[in-house]
């Protein structure tokens, strides 16, 4: 099921390498996606590589048209029974390409997580999906956390190392608002989606770290909704009946995207 590619081409594994000279490797200069398939189909692609194009031009990367896209992405899944993820990394030398099969145990996991302050810069914002992640990496690896939820200079959470942040607040799922300091994750906008759909009381609005939360989650293309079950060392509210009605919300929209 492990597949690999180069700039579209399928290569063996022992040829997709990075040239020790591609300043994606010696300066971080990446712009990448990660998307999933659902019942064999990709999940809103468009969305995802529309979202490449943008961030590979801040970045100054060449990076094809979102057809073109399309067409190596459902190339790379084409024939696989099973459900997988396909993450395309683009350097200013070539675009990478790994297909394989999804770990199912990330999904709906409980997450132990950290905060620490931070805001992107604006010259370099949070809308961008860039692949220079070494400060969040550090800190997951010292504190042996999940996830590092990010705050805000105006004490409200932003958005995750690896994801999304939704919460429970007063009986409204809660989600930061795309302001420029986070990602607009593909799976936060059908979460937000399916939950609208459906009548389910979701909102974008400011979330204070210091919010009355009865639930807690990180959203991601790999981990749908998963519970945060501790943060900084003390008991989470993690999952509930709120979050469980949006899964279902969420699940049910895949299946209609996907024509099941």
């Amino acid at each position: 099921m492990e597949r690999f590619f180069i700039d579209g081409r399928p290569v063996e594994q022992a040829e997709f390498v990075v040239p020790a000279t591609d300043q994606g490797l010696t300066m971080g200069r990446t712009a990448f996606e990660t998307l999933r398939t659902y019942y064999g189909r990709l999940f809103r692609a468009d969305h995802h590589l529309e979202r490449l194009c943008k961030s590979a031009a801040v970045v100054g990367v060449d990076c094809p048209d979102v057809p073109q896209l399309r067409v190596e992405f459902e190339r790379a899944v084409e024939g696989l029974s099973a459900d997988v993820k396909v993450r395309l990394t683009i350097t200013p030398g070539a675009r990478y390409m790994h297909v394989n099969p999804l770990d199912l145990s990330m999904v709906a996991r409980p997450l132990r997580v950290v905060t620490r302050e931070w805001e992107p810069p604006a010259w370099l914002d949070g809308s961008i999906k860039h692949g220079s992640r070494a400060g969040g990496e550090a800190i997951k690896r010292v504190t042996g956390a999940d996830e590092v939820f990010w705050v805000g200079r105006d004490g409200c959470f932003t958005e995750a190392t690896r994801s999304n942040i939704f919460a429970a607040v007063e009986g409204v799922m809660v989600t930061p608002p795309a302001d420029g300091r986070i990602l607009d994750g593909v799976t936060r906008r059908a979460l937000l989606d399916a939950g609208l759909a459906e009548g389910l009381a979701v909102a974008e609005a400011p979330l204070p770290l210091t919010a009355p939360m009865t639930e807690l989650y990180a959203t991601s293309t790999l981990k749908e909704l998963a519970p945060v079950s501790d943060l900084d060392g003390a008991a989470a509210p993690g999952r509930g009946p709120l979050g469980d009605a949006l899964c279902a919300a969420y699940r049910r929209l895949v299946a209609r995207e996907s024509g099941v």
